[in-house]
């Protein structure tokens, strides 16, 4: 009797801690975004499944964010689910596996529709001024503290226009990430894990063939060749000069780099 006294009180213990974990209500998340940065007005729902009402990173609006979390995954040490971000102007939304310590970071069949803008506000070191909008379906994205270490999928970058003073319409362009035929950077020193992007024009002013590389050092390059489709602007004939002679096609070469 005692024994199974012994069982029935460990059984009761497992079901009300059960019961505990399963009833927490997502507030509890409140702490250790904000030791990332993230601020939230309202939380509503529970740890497992929840919602985050006008969500802010580093002082930056970033949206309404819901979630659902299976405890299962915890068992093997890390963290799955779904997640979606939406704003009044576009949404993201992702499965999402990382580790406890939210250093080894897998995410697969992610969906996002940003502009330009939304992306610029946030302290995530893009050129800033750029107007447009952004749209990405990803297969796989794997990402280890922090940085992108392999990217499976493509991205659309929509109505582009330069930052002031130019203000140009440059148009909009379609990437394939990884390069089908990834070649050698001119500026970014050749390493396997840098990553790739085949990058073409979609049909605007200016015919672009392309190549996007990034560095773990954050660093990258921006290569290929460009042709103005009908005429252009003074300001970016002027330009188009700088980069040296056309060849027979009217093509020319160019390559802009820097750091992330």
């Amino acid at each position: 009797m005692t024994q199974r006294n012994g069982w029935l009180v460990a059984l009761g213990v497992l079901a009300l801690l059960a019961f505990a974990l399963a009833t927490l209500p997502a507030g509890v998340a409140a702490g250790p975004l904000r030791a990332a940065g993230i601020e939230a007005i309202a939380f509503g729902g529970s740890l497992w499944s929840g919602q985050a009402t006008a969500m802010s990173w580093r002082g930056a609006a970033i949206g309404d964010a819901e979630w659902k979390i299976a405890p299962t995954r915890l068992l093997t040490g890390r963290i799955a689910g779904h997640a979606r971000l939406a704003r009044t102007d576009g949404s993201v939304e992702t499965d999402f596996n990382l580790s406890l310590t939210g250093r080894d970071v897998k995410l697969r069949m992610i969906r996002l529709e940003l502009p330009l803008a939304a992306l610029n506000a946030l302290p995530l070191g893009m050129p800033k001024g750029w107007q447009g909008r952004v749209t990405g379906q990803f297969d796989a994205i794997d990402l280890q503290q922090g940085w992108p270490t392999s990217l499976q999928g493509s991205l659309d970058l929509d109505e582009l226009v330069a930052p002031p003073p130019r203000n140009t319409t440059v148009g909009s362009f379609h990437a394939v990430f990884p390069a089908a035929q990834p070649k050698p950077s001119l500026s970014v020193p050749q390493d396997p894990s840098n990553l790739t992007a085949q990058v073409k024009d979609k049909n605007g002013p200016f015919s672009v063939d392309a190549q996007l590389t990034l560095s773990r050092a954050r660093n990258f390059a921006f290569e290929g060749t460009l042709a103005p489709r009908g005429p252009v602007p003074p300001a970016m004939e002027r330009s188009l000069q700088l980069l040296g002679p056309a060849d027979a096609t009217g093509r020319r070469q160019f390559s802009v780099g820097g750091t992330l």
